[in-house]
């Protein structure tokens, strides 16, 4: 702890002010009323394993149009609850990583980078090059890495298909789960449901932090 700087806790005060504002915005914005988001929920509830499959296609085809895969797994949560709903967003959010990282593939770097920006392919580059699965694993536990951007460069890296599905969907399981529990506790806002969400996201951020600054430490003694 000692050795944190005041700029290392920046990434931690952004991502709780983050957090807070999703949870002041659904419950105080009058956004659920405003769109109906009851009823779009009741509504995909009501039609069963059709409306499973066409929230799974949505998160699916996500990544295309960049929509806030936050939002949508919150959402999931809210319509489906915790368990169900982390087990779709799995499913979806895994199916839509192995999508990103095709189209990766198919389109080349160049395409790549005008879609998401050269920054974000040469962080993750060298990462991703050095150990494939162990790396694409770590950054899908840790809530500071973009999660698009990771299926894209991976798909422009080495790994092989299989070490990056795997580590795809394994990873993926913690953050769903997290987040999932935050949109079912808007059922019952302040409820013991909301305050074990409230947890989690904390206990979520702060171990992926400190992934996150044990990562690049050795990534950077392993330069030296």
């Amino acid at each position: 702890m000692k050795n944190l700087k005041l700029r290392d806790w920046l990434p931690f005060t952004l991502y709780m002010l983050m957090g807070a504002g999703l949870l002041l915005y659904f419950r105080f914005s009058g956004m659920m009323e405003q769109f109906d988001i009851q009823a779009l929920s009741d509504w995909i509830r009501q039609q069963g394993a059709f409306g499973m499959l066409l929230y799974i296609l949505a998160y699916t085809i996500r990544p295309l149009v960049f929509f806030p895969a936050s939002l949508l797994t919150v959402f999931g949560g809210y319509t489906y609850g915790p368990w169900v709903g982390t087990l779709l967003d799995v499913v979806g959010a895994g199916t839509g990583s192995l999508l990103s990282f095709w189209i990766a593939r198919l389109l080349g770097r160049r395409g790549i980078e005008k879609i998401i920006g050269t920054g974000k392919l040469t962080i993750l580059d060298e990462r991703i090059a050095t150990n494939g699965f162990f790396v694409v694993l770590t950054v899908r536990l840790i809530p500071l890495f973009p999660f698009d951007a990771i299926s894209y460069a991976s798909g422009l890296s080495k790994i092989k298909f299989r070490q990056f599905a795997l580590a795809s969907y394994l990873g993926i399981i913690p953050g769903a789960f997290v987040y999932n529990n935050i949109g079912a506790s808007l059922r019952d806002p302040f409820s013991w449901q909301f305050f074990f969400a409230i947890f989690l996201y904390l206990f979520f951020f702060i171990v992926g932090f400190f992934a996150q600054r044990k990562l690049r430490k050795k990534q950077n003694i392993e330069h030296m």
